[in-house]
């Protein structure tokens, strides 16, 4: 009997700690304490322009590193911008900055690849793609790309109108824990596409060197929606046969990112009395981004691992003559050395 007895209470404690351990280790988008959260009440690392690495010496570049490595050292949610396909392929999509002339990353399909790769390797993150329509792509084009590299089965679908989101526990649980926002040209046939401006607000995009950060409602022009979009990234002009060009400012990202980014969101979060959901940076390894974001959600931040300076394809060093550190990096010469002087002075 009493045996008896010591062994049940033994089964007991033992299925307790195995509860607490597994209720312990359930981290979502690396905090437990986001599980409970609503999607919509969560605040999202973001990567403005976020395959915009390279190539070598490319203008329109906006981030040191690239996808794969943004991913892994904590963002969570990825601006691209679509057009079609540049080498013939009627069914992918192209990622490219403005044209794709100016700069262009390449095929969907590969990006694509690499997201899906992480979400397999990482079962308890929740990723948003914030699509940018600039080819005026059909839905039908992003589902073809969607599909053929198995990123549709991830995708989750909140119907118009709809303001109650699942929590990220739920959507772990579910498997749809993928969200793809586009922000032109959204339609029922493609019902996981969801329109951007149906779910979000973002405050002005184009802010000049020296300007000060808004806190404003840009796009939906004047109209407040259930989660917005912090855009905090600043251009230099670049005067060129008479036209002027906005180009990035990696020289500046340290107060870009730091001192700026901290007193932009706090400002922003009393106007709007909400957190911004989508915090999106230039060189996001710059600065003080993932503290902002942690702030935001009430969690204590969890250093996250250096982005290093090897990429996917093995190249080493800045990706872009451009993207020269203020503490150093590499060396430049000729007419970029030319430029970065133009647009820090």
């Amino acid at each position: 009997m009493r045996a008896s007895l010591i062994l049940s209470a033994g089964a007991i404690l033992v299925s307790s700690l195995l509860s607490h351990t597994d209720a312990k280790q359930q981290l979502c988008n690396g905090y437990a304490e986001l599980c409970t959260k609503t999607y919509d009440k969560v605040a999202y690392a973001t990567t403005h322009n976020a395959y915009a690495f390279s190539p070598l010496g490319a203008l329109a570049t906006n981030q040191d590193y690239d996808i794969p490595t943004q991913l892994n050292d904590g963002i969570r949610a990825l601006m691209l911008d679509a057009y079609n396909s540049t080498t013939g392929n009627a069914t992918d999509i192209e990622l490219c900055h403005t044209s794709c002339v100016l700069l262009d990353s390449g095929p969907l399909s590969k990006t694509f690849q690499q997201i899906k790769s992480f979400m397999d390797a990482n079962p308890n993150e929740v990723i948003t793609i914030l699509w940018e329509n600039a080819g005026k792509l059909t839905p039908a084009h992003f589902q073809a790309v969607y599909a053929a590299t198995g990123l549709d089965k991830y995708s989750h679908t909140q119907a118009s109108g709809n303001t109650t989101w699942p929590t990220l526990a739920q959507m772990i649980s579910s498997g749809k824990r993928l969200v793809s926002f586009l922000d032109s040209g959204a339609d029922a046939t493609v019902p996981w596409l969801m329109a951007e401006y149906d779910f979000i607000f973002e405050t002005p995009w184009l802010i000049l060197k020296g300007a000060a950060y808004p806190c404003t409602v840009d796009r939906p022009k004047d109209q407040r929606k259930q989660m917005y979009v912090l855009n905090h990234f600043i251009y230099g002009e670049l005067k060129l046969g008479g036209e002027a060009i906005d180009l990035p400012q990696p020289l500046l990202a340290n107060q870009t990112n730091g001192p700026d980014l901290v007193s932009h969101a706090n400002a922003c979060q009393t106007t709007f009395n909400q957190i911004a959901n989508f915090i999106a940076v230039d060189y996001y390894d710059e600065g003080s981004l993932f503290q902002v974001v942690a702030k935001a959600n009430g969690v204590t931040s969890v250093t996250k691992p250096s982005a290093t300076n090897t990429t996917s394809s093995g190249t080493t060093g800045s990706n872009s003559t451009l993207n020269v550190k203020s503490s150093g990096g590499s060396a430049v010469t000729g007419i970029n050395q030319s430029v970065l002087s133009a647009i820090a002075a």
